[in-house]
């Protein structure tokens, strides 16, 4: 098995007219998961921006919304255990990688 990280993007989260953020259908996705969840990771609440070391900080536009690690034996397979995320309910998408060992 290899292992495949997946990068959650979303930026409407929390926001009035936006979808919502509902902590007990996550815990329920990494739950099905079983043990290809490999770390269960974290959901981020905004995130930062370093564009080169001589510029501080600013909002990031890139919507970074968490990450987790998975072990599948492929991307396809990665992809298909992608594919049930709370995060399309969300309106947002996934980025997956495939992690070298």
């Amino acid at each position: 098995m290899d292992r495949f990280l997946i990068v959650f993007r979303g930026a409407t989260i929390g926001e009035a007219e936006g979808p919502q953020h509902v902590p007990a259908r996550w815990d329920a996705w990494f739950s099905e998961l079983g043990p290809a969840l490999v770390d269960r990771g974290a959901l981020s609440h905004g995130s930062v921006e370093v564009a080169t070391r001589l510029v501080g900080p600013k909002l990031s536009s890139s919507a970074l919304s968490g990450y987790c690690i998975i072990a599948a034996a492929d991307f396809d397979a990665a992809v298909r255990l992608a594919q049930s995320s709370p995060i399309f309910d969300e309106k947002g998408s996934v980025e997956i990688a495939h992690l070298r060992t």
